[in-house]
This record gives structure tokens, C-alpha cells and sequence, in this order.
């Protein structure tokens, strides 16, 4: 709940900055920004651990989900980019952003795409 009420007052300030300087509403958005994704980073440890457990349990090893969970990290990181970029101005970075995170996260699910075909090979033998 305290990361909403950061929010707000952010907005709050940027909406009366943004008349008269813009540059530091600007600024203002991108830092708020950066301590709300520092403060739900600190939080994922916890998740993290969670999910190693349950899959543990499972019999499920960590090559199966730890691509899955790099993915929504990077889809995470690249939309909040993607916004920041929109918002500054800069549509056509924001499209290479997303672009650059469409190649990221297909090259973080290879090693899972290797073992599905791995198995798919086995299972048809």
C-alpha cells in the first residue's frame, strides 16, 4: 500500500510540475519509477524461494521454470522501458525496446525450447 501512496503523490507533483517544468516532472516519474521496481525486486527473493520449493516438491528441476521466470522479469523490465520512452517522447525507441525484448526473451527460453525437443526426439524414438 505504500508504494501506492508514493505513486500518487508522484503524480500529484508531476501534474503541478509539468506546466512549468517538465524536465523535472520527468524526472520525477523515472526515480519514483525506479523505487517502486527496487522496493517489488527486493520482494521477489521470497517468490523465488517459494516457486524453487514447490517445484522442488514437484520433482520439476530448475531448468524448467527458471527460463519462464527470466522471461516475465525481462517482459517486467522491457514494459516499463517501453513507457518511459513513450512518455518522453520517443515512440520509435520504445518500438526498438520492445523489439530488443521480444529477442531477449526468445533467447532466455532456449535452453527450454532444447529440453521439449529433447523430449519430443526421446518420445518418438
Amino acid at each position: 500500500m505504500p508504494l501506492c501512496g508514493l505513486a500518487l503523490l508522484a503524480i500529484v507533483f508531476t501534474l503541478t510540475l509539468k506546466k512549468d517544468s517538465p524536465a523535472i516532472a520527468f524526472l520525477l516519474v523515472l526515480v519514483t519509477g525506479l523505487v517502486i521496481l527496487f522496493r517489488v525486486f527486493s520482494e521477489i527473493s521470497g517468490a523465488v524461494q517459494t516457486f524453487e520449493q514447490a517445484f522442488g516438491q514437484g520433482g520439476i528441476g530448475q531448468s524448467l521454470y527458471l527460463p519462464v521466470l527470466k522471461v516475465v522479469g525481462i517482459a517486467t523490465v522491457i514494459r516499463v522501458m517501453s513507457a518511459l520512452c513513450k512518455d518522453a517522447g520517443q515512440s520509435a525507441l520504445a518500438a526498438k525496446v520492445e523489439i530488443a525484448g521480444a529477442v531477449l526473451a526468445i533467447s532466455a527460453c532456449l535452453p527450454l525450447f532444447q529440453q521439449v525437443l529433447s523430449l519430443v526426439g526421446d518420445w518418438a524414438r
